[in-house]
C-alpha cells in the first residue's frame, strides 16, 4: 500500500502548478484582446496540457456552483481555449433557450436584439448560479474578442440544459415574427407557447402529448419551409430554430419521465444528462472553430455515472455519452478544493446562502490533494494512474468534494463528497486550496 509521502511525491511529479488569478478576467482583457490582434494569441502564462487544446470539447466540471476561485479558473481556461487554441464555442450547464441572450450579447447582435450589458444577459437565465461577477467578466471578455471579427471567427454562446417545454416558444416565436409570422397564430405554436406542466398525472400525460403533437407539427414547418426561411433569415438562424423545436421535444420527455416518480430519481437524471449531451454535440456540429469549452458541474462533466451518494448517483453523465462519442476527443477537467465557504441553496431553508467547510476527511482524495504544496495545480489523471506509487491509490474510489445547488450543512461528513474512480472519471482535476463564495453581480 502506498504512504502517504509516496502518494504526495507522485501527486507533486504530475501535477502542473497554476498561478493564482491575479486579476478578473476584465482586467486582462484590454491587454488580452490587444496580444489577440497582433497574432500572438496569448492571454497569460498559465500552462495547460496540449490534450486539451486538441480536445472537440472540453468539459469543465466544478465542485460547487458557488466557489469563487473555481470560476475565475475557468474563465481563465475559456479565455486560453479560444485565443490560443481556436475553440469558438462556450457551452453553460443553463436552459438552451435562455442562454440566446448570452449569445446575443457576446455577438453584439441586433437581429437578435442583443442585450445591452452582461448583467441583462445575465438576468434572462434566471440561475444564481452564473449570475456572478466571474462569469459577467468573461462574457464582457468573449464580446471584446468578438469586436471586429467576421461572424464566422466569433464565438458563441449554448445553453445545453433543459427548461420547462413553453420556454424555447420565445426565441422559436421570434424567429417566426422574421420568417413567417402566420406561424405564431397557430394552434401548434400556442399549445407549445401557453403549456404548463399539471400535477394530475392523467391531465399532465394529455397535456404532454399535444405539446409532442405541436412540436412535431412546428417541426415539419420548418423543415418543409427551410429555403424559404433561410432566404428571410440566414443558414444559421433557421439550424437554431430547428434546434429550438427539438429542445421543446427533449422538455417534453423530460417533463414526462421526471413526473413518474415523486422527488428526484434516476431516470430523470439519467433523461437529462443524456439531452444535455445531445445539445453539447449539437454544438459542436455548429461550431466554426477548434472545439467546445463546456462549462458544467463535476457530476455532468465527468465520465461513468454520478457517483455522488444522490438517489441518482448511478445515473450515466453527460461526459460519459460525450465519452462514447467522442472518444478523446472530449477530454473532462474536474474540480476539487480542500476548504472554505461557498453559495448553495439551504436544504432546510431554501434560501440561497454562504456554506463553510472545514478540512477535509481523512483518506479522502481532498486530503491527499491539499497535502500537495503547489496548489493550485491541475493534476493529470491520466499520467498519474500510470505511476506504480499511485496504483494502489488510484485503484480504488477515492472521496472528492461535491456540492450541488442544494447543501445541508447538518448532514453526515459523507454528503458533499462524491465516491468516484478518478483516472477513469476525469482526465485532469485542478485542486483549489481553498474556496471563497462567488459574487453576485452588484455585489461591492
Amino acid at each position: 500500500m502506498s504512504s502517504p509521502s509516496r502518494v504526495r511525491a507522485a501527486l507533486v511529479d504530475h501535477s502542473l502548478p497554476i498561478p493564482r488569478p491575479g486579476s478578473d478576467v476584465s482586467e486582462r482583457s484590454s491587454a488580452g484582446s490587444q496580444r489577440q490582434s497582433d497574432g500572438t494569441g496569448e492571454v497569460d502564462s498559465a500552462p495547460y496540457p496540449p490534450a486539451l487544446a486538441d480536445a472537440e470539447i472540453v468539459g469543465l466540471g466544478e465542485a460547487t456552483h458557488g466557489t469563487r476561485e473555481c470560476f475565475r479558473h475557468k474563465a481563465r481556461l475559456i479565455q486560453w481555449l479560444v485565443a490560443d487554441c481556436g475553440f469558438r464555442t462556450v457551452g453553460f450547464e443553463a436552459g438552451a433557450a435562455a442562454a440566446t441572450a448570452l449569445d446575443a450579447f457576446v455577438r453584439a447582435d441586433p437581429v437578435d436584439d442583443a442585450p445591452d450589458s452582461p448583467e441583462s444577459s445575465l438576468a434572462e437565465l434566471d440561475m444564481w448560479q452564473w449570475q456572478t461577477e466571474s462569469v459577467r467578466d468573461l462574457l464582457t471578455w468573449l464580446r471584446r474578442f468578438n469586436r471586429g471579427r467576421p461572424a464566422e471567427e466569433q464565438v458563441r454562446v449554448h445553453g445545453v440544459d433543459l427548461s420547462a417545454p413553453s420556454t424555447p416558444a420565445a426565441p422559436l416565436g421570434s424567429y417566426f415574427e422574421r420568417v413567417d409570422p402566420d406561424t405564431t397564430g397557430s394552434d401548434a405554436f400556442r399549445a407549445v407557447s401557453n403549456t404548463t406542466v399539471p400535477d394530475d398525472e392523467a391531465e399532465r400525460e394529455r397535456t404532454l402529448d399535444d405539446v409532442a403533437a405541436a412540436a412535431a407539427t412546428l417541426t415539419d414547418r420548418v423543415e418543409a419551409n427551410r429555403e424559404a426561411y433561410q432566404r428571410r433569415s440566414s443558414p444559421e438562424a433557421w439550424r437554431r430554430a430547428r434546434h429550438f423545436c427539438r429542445v421543446i421535444e427533449q422538455a417534453t420527455e423530460w417533463a414526462r419521465v421526471r413526473h413518474q416518480q415523486p422527488g428526484p430519481h434516476p431516470e430523470g437524471m439519467a433523461a437529462r444528462d443524456r439531452f444535455m449531451a445531445e445539445n453539447a454535440l449539437w454544438a459542436l456540429e455548429r461550431d466554426s472553430g477548434s472545439g467546445v469549452a463546456l462549462w458544467a458541474h463535476d457530476s455532468h462533466v465527468g465520465r461513468g455515472t454520478f457517483d455522488d451518494g444522490t438517489v441518482w448517483a448511478d445515473a450515466t453523465a453527460m461526459g460519459e455519452r460525450l465519452s462514447a462519442e467522442l472518444g478523446d476527443g472530449y477530454r473532462p477537467v474536474g474540480v476539487d478544493f480542500g476548504q472554505g465557504s461557498f453559495r448553495a441553496v439551504g436544504a432546510e431553508s431554501g434560501d440561497l446562502g454562504t456554506f463553510s467547510v472545514g478540512e477535509p476527511a481523512e483518506r479522502s482524495a481532498t486530503a491527499a490533494f491539499a497535502g500537495v504544496d503547489d496548489a493550485p495545480f491541475l493534476l493529470d489523471l491520466d499520467a498519474a494512474a500510470t505511476d506504480e506509487r499511485l496504483s494502489d491509490w488510484l485503484g480504488e474510489p477515492r472521496r472528492t468534494r461535491c456540492v450541488g445547488s442544494v447543501f445541508d450543512p447538518t448532514a453526515d461528513e459523507g454528503v458533499g463528497y462524491a465516491r468516484t474512480d478518478l483516472p477513469a472519471t476525469f482526465d485532469y482535476l485542478l485542486f483549489l486550496p481553498e474556496s471563497t463564495p462567488t459574487r453576485a453581480t452588484g455585489e461591492p
